[in-house]
């Protein structure tokens, strides 16, 4: 508390005080917080007691606090304010002024403008300073100069993202010239007239690249924006128009296009334009920008809520995008809507990827992705089928007898990425399910005589499966990226390889099935397979193997048949049906014909899980 103060009443702190407060217009308070935190204080205390500490800067940080450091470096973006010692010394109060410059460092382009506008423009086209050169080469310098100053004006507004139109060079004389070319006196200087019309085709060629501006730029460069993008570019260009068009009316640009009108100037009709092109451009985009806000909520919606939940606000983005078509003035072109619908497709592949999580997606749970995978596919698909609905049903949002135009553009324009995108989901789903119909493999055993040799090569053939589907597990690359092409050509060696498994796995179902020796170790074999029969490949060669069973069951039959005619006769011969020893006469007639209804029954009941017509 000693030390803060002694500090409060050091008349040293109060000078640097009073002139860090007085640049970033602070209050004291922050200078009291500045010199709480220790090492800031004592970088301070350092710099006025040290001789070998010469410079001391002052910033804001993003938090709107004061950091001392003892140099400009980390200052470079940042307004500061700067102390130099003259010489190496302390500093005392009474040497303060007299061995101390201060002054405020902003960002190198406000300087180099601060610069120019202040020191460079008023020195060079001061005709006292031509005096002693030729007027060609006087006029010369005036141009080089003029157009280095509208040059960094242009440049420092695009740095604040506005449109500002430098006035031209004597523009203070507008209203004394057309005052005096009112009253019929002299002819206007030709210097101010070629001023003021170099001026208009420069605000021409700058205006007219703004209007020129679309929103469908970022698409065309190949980017992927969403429909936050379209919602600013709106926003923004209302913004840049709107200062452009108050520039445009200013008092002293107002005196100027009077002036071009007093000297019959030809280029007055191509200002007249411009104003007019703009005024028009500026209702546009405040039509467009109001029609646009009511998409914000859904699209908040689509990135705030789980992608499994989003259906709901598809539907409720796509309504209210067929109502600013139907409705909105502009924006009813299909270049304007195409955009709007492809940024919406952007959006939703870029919630997908972050739903499925590309690093994990062929690592993790083959299940766990599977699902994932398969549920974004669902939403990707229902976002096409909503479209379609819409896109079929656009009549439904006329109003006073206007028609709404169809939406009579290709789909193409509007779905290409998203269906580049469900084609790569689609592989990985199929990749997924062969993963997950070859790790059955590791429970298939098979009976009869070879199935010992048949069950090690399915072993054989699951781990070199493994092996094949290691290449994706160690694979650090982006699966969802759709530039990706060594996913592509990993993902057809994969299929060449499967292939050849399917090939081998189908030859070995198909001995297994002939070394079967009855009907249930047939249908066990099947059994045992389940799925993988399935697979094209395998259920080629099983095909011929299905009506082998037909023909077993009916010899199944017919040996039943025969069992229940032989117990028949030999009751009629007896008197009574053979029944087992120590059996009653009745329970083993019923055991009997259990028996056989199960031999018949439990066969047929398995031919329900047999995929064949």
């Amino acid at each position: 508390m000693n030390e803060q103060e002694s500090q409060k009443v050091d008349k040293r702190f109060v000078f640097l005080e009073n002139r860090v407060l007085l640049t970033f217009q602070l209050k004291p308070e922050s200078w009291q917080k500045c010199l709480v935190i220790e090492e800031q204080r004592q970088f301070i205390q350092d710099f006025l007691d040290k001789s070998d500490h010469t410079t001391l800067v002052l910033s804001l940080n993003s938090s709107g606090q004061l950091v001392p450091a003892f140099g400009f470096a980390g200052t470079e973006n940042n307004r500061s304010v700067y102390f130099c010692k003259r010489s190496k010394t302390a500093l005392s109060v009474d040497t303060m002024r007299s061995k101390l410059n201060w002054g405020v460092v902003s960002s190198p382009l406000e300087q180099f403008s601060t610069t120019v506008e202040q020191v460079v423009v008023p020195l060079l086209s001061n005709k006292k300073n031509h005096r002693a050169v030729p007027r060609v080469v006087s006029l010369d310098l005036t141009r080089h100069v003029d157009a280095l100053k509208n040059s960094v004006c242009f440049t420092m507004g695009q740095v604040k993202g506005k449109t500002l139109l430098p006035l031209p060079t004597g523009s203070e004389r507008f209203e004394e010239a057309t005052h005096e070319r009112g009253k019929g006196g002299c002819r206007v200087d030709k210097s101010l007239i070629y001023s003021m019309e170099t001026v208009v085709i420069d605000w021409s060629n700058r205006v007219y690249k703004v209007l020129k501006k679309d929103s469908s730029e970022t698409l065309l460069k190949g980017k992927n924006p969403t429909p936050h993008v379209e919602i600013n570019f709106w926003k923004d260009r209302v913004a840049d128009l709107q200062g452009i068009h108050d520039q445009l009316q200013s008092p002293k640009i107002a005196k100027m296009a009077e002036l071009m009108v007093a000297v019959e100037s030809v280029y007055y009709p191509y200002f007249e334009k411009m104003l007019q092109d703009v005024a028009e451009a500026l209702n546009e985009a405040r039509e467009i920008s109001v029609f646009l806000k009511p998409i914000q909520k859904p699209i908040d919606d689509l990135e705030t809520q789980d992608f499994i939940k989003v259906k709901g606000s598809i539907v409720a983005l796509m309504h209210t995008v067929c109502v600013i078509w139907a409705n909105s003035k502009y924006y009813n072109t299909p270049a304007r809507v195409t955009v709007l619908l492809q940024e919406i497709s952007n959006l939703l592949i870029q919630q997908a990827r972050s739903y499925l999580n590309p690093e994990d997606i062929l690592k993790g749970d083959v299940m766990e992705s599977l699902s994932q995978v398969q549920t974004a596919i669902d939403v990707l698909t229902h976002f096409k089928s909503t479209y379609e609905d819409r896109k079929a049903n656009l009549s439904q949002y006329q109003r006073n007898e206007k028609k709404v135009k169809p939406w009579d553009f290709s789909p193409l324009m509007v779905s290409v990425r998203l269906d580049h995108f469900l084609k790569r989901l689609r592989t990985i789903e199929t990749l997924l399910l062969t993963v997950v119909d070859m790790m059955k493999l590791e429970k298939v055993v098979l009976g009869g005589i070879r199935g010992k040799s048949l069950s090690q090569q399915v072993q054989w053939l699951h781990e070199e499966f493994l092996e094949t589907y290691k290449v994706f597990s160690e694979k650090t690359y982006d699966c969802l990226d759709l530039s990706n092409m060594e996913f592509e050509a990993d993902v057809m060696k994969f299929q060449h390889k499967v292939e050849d498994t399917d090939r081998c796995l189908g030859t070995i179902f198909c001995r297994g099935f002939d070394d079967a020796s009855d009907l249930g170790s047939s249908l066990k074999v099947l059994e045992m397979f389940g799925s993988l029969l399935e697979r094209p490949l395998i259920a080629a060669d099983a095909q011929s193997r299905y009506p082998m069973l037909i023909k077993m069951f009916d010899s199944e039959l017919n040996c039943c048949k025969t069992l229940l005619t032989s117990q028949i006769q030999a009751e009629e011969s007896q008197g009574h049906m053979p029944v087992p020893k120590n059996m009653p006469v009745v329970t083993g007639g019923l055991k009997f014909v259990q028996q056989l209804q199960e031999r018949i029954q439990i066969p047929y009941n398995n031919f329900r899980f047999v995929n064949h017509p």
